[in-house]
């Protein structure tokens, strides 16, 4: 597993992980509350034969900044979150999304916008 961290639009950086295979198609996993990237592990354990898998810890989880205050985990900025994952990850190839309880949400929002 490889790591980077990646600025979101208002600073906040973000912790991403990578998996499995390079060369394959590219899932980006996003977590629910309260866990943290941890909860992909078996996921991409599974399909990382044949699939580049991604998680991140959305931000106040796991390795990324916990910013202070409700108005800095308003969906604007969760959705900036994803989009910036997305820019350093794949940003020319499209991904296959996995969202998983509150990390659903983030995501249908992003994706619906």
């Amino acid at each position: 597993m490889t790591s980077r961290v990646v600025a979101s639009t208002d600073g906040t950086k973000i912790a991403v992980h990578e998996s499995g295979n390079t060369d394959g198609p590219t899932i980006v996993a996003v977590h629910g509350f309260p866990d943290s990237h941890h909860v992909w592990d078996g996921v991409a354990a599974e399909l990382g034969d044949r699939f580049r898998v991604v998680s991140y810890d959305v931000r106040g989880a796991g390795d990324s900044d916990k910013p202070r205050g409700r108005r800095a985990y308003q969906q604007e900025h969760l959705t900036a979150d994803l989009v910036a994952v997305l820019d350093a990850v794949s940003p020319d190839e499209p991904v296959h999304l996995l969202g998983h309880d509150w990390g659903s949400l983030q995501s249908w929002d992003a994706v619906s916008d």
